[in-house]
């Protein structure tokens, strides 16, 4: 962290670095296995073409195959078998592989927290009861590098401990309930406990696994010890988005907690980790997080950023097919919130003639909403596909709609909505 540099927006470094590091996994998953779904078929179909005269009739008492390969195509026939076995290694290995990654992404984050932790109240570390040495001292040479130092050694501490003490300890220093009403953490504790499996135990159910995930909740409904845990595509995913939804709410707890009066920072960041998650159609994940933002969260830093969280979960319900009752739009009184959110609200009802209207009492200057937003904004995803709105965008830009391409982005246009604030509800 640069001597400039807060604390407060050290966290928000820290949420964009861990969401990019776990999206980067995640891509590899995407990448990688079915890469290797398609080269185990290919190498399967050629040895089982190589290998077919070769088959000797099965045994009835013997399901494994016997092969009777005549010197001259043993050289050839233990090639393609080796090949076949390795890949078939790979699909086992590889998920696994990508998953342990995944989990020491978010431990790599949960230390960059702790850290941010320690810098905004100090008194933290001032009440540690770690010892330095003399020769420590003398190598440290200050205050600040023994204070450094101290840091150091608690984090590393703190990460040797399980993801479970992890949470408890951070109740603790926080003097907060962190888990409390949190659904995603019996999914959190069994794939941590998943990963320490496929870490020390080749993926073999224990009685210390089984133990810990039915203390917390966890289903383990035809699952014993010695059965060995394999993950899919779907687990993947699952995995992924609570590491997700638990990394960013716990990095603006926390926020929130020790600094609020950057709360109106905290907002921006949470809203703009939320619009990504819109942007790119990850409705479920989003709905999660501005749940949190509306109604875990008590305290914003405007009715603006409050509104634009509400509007937020209300998209995401909709284009996600969330049913949740009551409707997030019934949580406001909107009669007097401004064009921008009268706007919104007629969209995501669908009363497609009212929103022409009020495109048009805005006009094509306003500062929020603007023309790249009626572009690009999730917002408008379905809006944009009526004839309606395609009359009413010529009429106010005098030309016709087209979707932005990627050659747009690169030469610099606007993509994504502007900063608001509180003046920008007209």
């Amino acid at each position: 962290m640069s001597e400039d540099e807060s604390p407060s927006l050290e966290i928000a470094d820290a949420i964009r670095e861990f969401i990019h590091d776990l999206e980067g996994v995640k891509s590899a998953e995407q990448i990688a296995c079915p890469l290797i779904q398609a080269i185990t078929k290919d190498s399967k179909e050629k040895f089982d073409e190589f290998a077919r005269e070769f088959r000797a009739k099965p045994d009835s008492n013997d399901n494994n195959e016997t092969y009777h390969v005549p010197f001259e195509s043993s050289r050839e026939f233990r090639k393609l078998q080796r090949r076949l076995h390795r890949v078939n290694s790979a699909i086992y290995q590889t998920p696994r592989a990508l998953l342990v990654a995944m989990v020491s992404t978010f431990d790599a984050y949960l230390g960059r927290l702790l850290r941010c932790m320690y810098l905004l109240r100090p008194e933290m570390i001032d009440a540690s009861e770690r010892a330095i040495t003399f020769s420590e001292l003398v190598k440290i040479k200050s205050v600040d590098g023994a204070r450094e130092h101290i840091i150091e050694s608690e984090i590393e501490t703190f990460l040797r401990k399980s993801h479970i003490e992890h949470f408890e300890q951070l109740e603790k220093r926080l003097g907060m309930e962190l888990r409390k009403g949190l659904a995603s953490w019996p999914v959190f504790v069994e794939l941590t406990q998943r990963r320490n499996l496929f870490v020390h135990c080749d993926g073999v159910m224990s009685k210390q696994y089984l133990d810990v995930c039915s203390k917390h909740g966890v289903d383990l409904s035809g699952r014993e010890p010695g059965k060995r845990l394999h993950l899919d595509a779907e687990y993947f995913n699952n995995s992924f988005e609570c590491l997700y939804e638990i990394g960013v709410k716990l990095a603006h707890t926390i926020w929130r907690k020790l600094d609020p009066k950057t709360i109106e920072n905290a907002d921006s960041c949470l809203n703009d980790v939320c619009y990504q998650l819109l942007d790119t159609e990850r409705y479920s994940l989003a709905y999660r997080l501005l749940t949190f933002a509306t109604q875990e969260q008590k305290k914003h830093s405007s009715a603006f950023n409050r509104r634009m969280f509400v509007i937020n979960r209300a998209i995401a319900a909709k284009f996600g097919q969330i049913t949740c009752s009551p409707s997030p739009l019934d949580s406001e009184d909107w009669s007097d919130c401004g064009l921008p959110f009268a706007l919104a609200v007629a969209i995501l009802k669908d009363q497609n003639t009212d929103a022409c209207a009020l495109m048009r009492e805005i006009g094509s200057t306003h500062k929020l909403v603007t023309r790249m937003a009626y572009d690009t904004w999730p917002l408008f995803r379905d809006f944009r596909d009526t004839a309606e709105f395609r009359a009413t965008y010529k009429e106010l830009f005098g030309t016709e709609f087209r979707m932005p391409t990627l050659k747009d982005s690169e030469s610099g246009k606007e993509t994504e909505p502007p900063a608001a604030s509180d003046d920008s509800n007209n």
